[in-house]
């Protein structure tokens, strides 16, 4: 028989609360008073049915690497070439859900992964394996890229306030200053190789930033006024004006010839980026019409072609500046016309960025894994890993000092300018991505160079340094800082929790809006939720919003 709406549920006890703030009737927690089991049982079973989405990625992979071994033979087999890399990615994808699991940035798993496979001799790469994880290096340049100038928007690029350019501009320029010196010093670095080296150490990482961002706004912490829109827009552009100065310098240091081509390549390669990013995007802006079903896919599929062509045409060419270039400027020119032309508008490119996304989570594994197993800890020359530590740390002192005085001149308080310098800190992609260039081109040197080698690996050890060092320490300063040097929006909740006195209450703004549609409470399992819980309404405009 229905019980009344009020009764209590038979076979449970009730604790009644002062009354909600929102509401004239108490908050009931209800409390199951003999079957303590059933919600033990039902996590149990809710692990197992998350296990299976794992046991099936693993049994697909296992069924193609079958299917491969049984059609191409000896490579796909043990000792093979192609088994390497096939072992690599997979413990690449496993330990970054491993690295999840442990609350760390995923991308430390692959990149601890790599290094334990070649400092254990667990995977020996070959030639053949070597080539091919450079050709994986470079695409996965051309996709970090493509992503970045999705996210730029030419119109917002021309209303760009001073503080995003100083942010841009100034803290890199001095980070890129202060490597070279440091790397002069201590490292006995030839000033274009430590400039080099600063130029791949000075972009910063939206993977590790951007989640953390999320994660402070979703626990009602301001960063929407400005702080997460100077952050995302400088950082896309830091990392462009990073790249572009590391292709420059890298240009002049390995390419042929008599030295005036060679400073002439850079801007010529820009140039010539420039141009075919303005083709290319234009093109994408179009094809597919948009009124063509599954156009997002087709869009991303088109943009990554165009950024692949640019970056290893760029290579061939020996422009290597052309292919950053013409990677952002297609990408940007696309999503700009997607924005004006889409009756859509901002949603299509959203929803291109979501399918950008989702293929950068398959490649950055594997991008990370290939980085760590360039780094072999038994040949790892203590000295000069403390001396490239000691310069990383000198430049990121006045990296931070920079970057605080870049965010005056906007409506910062000072503890939010102390958060976006170290927002401003942590460092992963962008330096697994480029800190093997160097040394897969002094490998490629003919005839071969010993000291060009070393060189390219002292920058690939520094570049591994700032990521194991700077992506942990950050994402932990901003979760465990963030709460401490931002302020509490004023209209964020405290979500419902056990019961407390009223004179621990905080006060709530009251709405008129539209109600919430009720849920359970952060801290309290769902078999202990009474059916009449109410969850406090949002704000007016919070609901108009998400509406």
């Amino acid at each position: 028989m229905a019980q009344p709406p009020g009764a209590p549920d038979q076979g449970r006890s009730q604790l009644a609360v002062a009354p909600n703030a929102h509401t004239d009737s108490p908050v009931e927690f209800v409390f199951p008073e003999e079957n303590t089991v059933k919600p033990r049982r039902d996590a149990w079973w809710a692990r197992v049915r998350r296990a299976t989405a794992a046991l099936a990625a693993a049994a697909c992979g296992a069924a193609l690497w079958a299917a491969g071994a049984a059609a191409v033979g000896a490579p796909l087999l043990p000792g093979g070439a192609a088994f390497a890399l096939v072992a690599l990615y997979a413990a690449a994808l496993a330990s970054t859900r491993a690295a999840d699991a442990l609350r760390l940035p995923g991308l430390l798993g692959p990149l601890a992964a790599g290094v334990a496979a070649r400092s254990l001799r667990l995977v020996a790469l070959d030639a053949g394996a070597e080539e091919v994880a450079a050709l994986l290096r470079q695409a996965s340049i051309a996709l970090i890229m493509s992503a970045a100038g999705l996210g730029l928007e030419p119109a917002a690029l021309r209303r760009l306030s001073g503080a995003v350019l100083r942010l841009a501009l100034l803290p890199g320029l001095v980070e890129v200053a202060a490597v070279a010196v440091a790397s002069y010093l201590l490292l006995d670095l030839p000033w274009l190789w430590g400039a080099m080296l600063g130029a791949s150490l000075a972009a910063i990482s939206p993977a590790v930033v951007i989640p953390c961002l999320n994660s402070l706004r979703k626990r009602g912490f301001v960063v929407d006024g400005g702080i997460a829109t100077i952050i995302v827009a400088a950082a896309s552009l830091d990392d462009v004006v990073a790249f572009t100065a590391f292709q420059g310098i890298f240009s002049v240091i390995f390419s042929s010839g008599d030295l005036g081509w060679r400073l002439s390549q850079g801007p010529i390669g820009l140039l010539i980026g420039l141009g075919f990013g303005l083709t290319w995007g234009a093109f994408c802006g179009f094809v597919p019409y948009h009124t063509i079903g599954h156009k997002s896919g087709l869009r991303v599929a088109l943009v990554a072609a165009g950024g692949l062509l640019a970056q290893f045409g760029g290579d061939a060419l020996e422009f290597e500046s052309a292919g950053v270039m013409g990677c952002v400027v297609s990408a940007m020119v696309a999503a700009a016309l997607w924005r004006r032309f889409d009756p859509q508008g901002n949603e299509a490119v959203a929803a291109a960025q979501r399918l950008m996304d989702c293929a950068w989570a398959w490649v950055e594994p594997v991008l990370f894994a290939l980085v760590g197993a360039e780094v072999d800890l038994r040949t790892l020359d203590a000295r000069a890993s403390g001396l490239g530590a000691a310069a990383l740390a000198i430049a990121l002192i006045l990296r931070l000092v920079v970057s605080v005085l870049a965010a005056y001149g906007e409506d910062f308080t000072f503890k939010e300018r102390i958060f976006i310098a170290f927002a401003w800190f942590p460092k992963a992609t962008v330096q697994a991505a480029l800190g093997p260039v160097a040394l897969d081109a002094a490998r490629a040197l003919q005839p071969p160079s010993p000291l060009a080698v070393a060189r390219g690996r002292v920058l690939l050890n520094v570049n591994v340094l700032s990521i194991l060092l700077t992506a942990p320490a950050g994402a932990a300063f901003m979760a465990l800082g963030g709460p401490r040097l931002l302020r509490r929006r004023a209209d964020a909740q405290q979500l419902p929790g056990p019961p407390r006195t009223p004179d621990a209450e905080a006060p709530v703004p009251q709405s008129s809006g539209d109600h919430s549609p009720p849920g359970p409470p952060r801290s309290l399992p769902l078999e202990r939720i009474p059916q009449n819980h109410v969850v406090p309404p949002l704000p007016q405009k919070i609901t108009h919003f998400i509406w």
